[in-house]
């Protein structure tokens, strides 16, 4: 029995499971790191946050509800998938884009699971295989830029005397949990947002802000550390 694979993508408000697998697929993880040289040391690197992670293959959607590759759903008209494609491309739709991974005894190993949008879409049809369209995709992973602001409890202030003529200081600004921001964190993290898999637990660890997704239905929507994992807010607190 072979490792089994499933590619599906949140497209427009519906859900596409792709019917046919590809050949084969990339997952692309560019790194931002800058270089430079300096004197008396020579070339330095400079860790900065990851670039946008992007995935893509080439396969077909089947014209005939009888092709042999069609695996574990229906059929559906090719027609239909290339005008959700496209109909989410041209409306700049975010995507949630999920590759599920089974091995042999049909157990779970790990999920590719991103906020996406549409980066390239192709496709081409070939003569003596009248109904199938072939397709080239790329997705390329969104990151949320906006602040959460996350109202942070104070600490309490011990009993002081004041005089009746004193003004009261204004409390300064809490800081706000944003992607880039620097925080100390406590709790488990997980290796996607819906918190399908622990992959650790943070004690104290200082690290930064990923990427938030401004969600109510992921329990854990923020990731640390570059890739460490996904951990929830109130697990979080904002130094800078």
């Amino acid at each position: 029995m072979r490792n089994k694979y499933k590619f599906f993508a949140d497209v427009g408000g519906d859900t596409i499971e792709f019917p046919v697998n590809p050949k084969e697929y990339t997952i692309s993880y560019p790194s931002d790191n800058k270089t430079y040289n300096v004197l008396d040391i020579g070339e330095i690197v400079v860790p900065r946050l990851p670039s946008l992670m992007e995935v893509s293959w080439e396969s077909y959607f089947p014209g005939d509800s009888d092709d042999p590759l069609i695996y574990g759903h229906d059929w559906t008209d090719p027609g239909d998938y290339v005008e959700a494609i496209i109909d989410a491309r041209d409306n700049q739709e975010i995507c949630d884009l999920v590759i599920s991974r089974y091995d042999a005894r049909g157990s779970k190993m790990y999920d590719t699971n991103i906020s996406a949008v549409i980066d390239s879409f192709e496709t081409t049809e070939k003569g003596g295989e009248a109904g199938d369209v072939y397709y080239k995709i790329k997705f390329k992973e969104y990151r949320d830029f906006a602040p959460i602001k996350v109202a942070l409890p104070q600490p309490e202030q011990p009993a002081q005397t004041v005089q009746i003529d004193e003004q009261p200081r204004p409390l300064s600004a809490a800081p706000e949990l944003r992607v880039g921001a620097t925080v100390i964190a406590n709790g488990t993290y997980f290796s996607s947002s819906y918190g399908d898999k622990p992959t650790g637990t943070a004690n104290n660890l200082s690290t930064t802000v990923s990427r938030i997704i401004p969600d109510a239905s992921r329990p854990y929507p923020i990731l640390i550390g570059g890739s460490r994992g996904w951990i929830k807010a109130d697990q979080l607190q904002v130094t800078g």
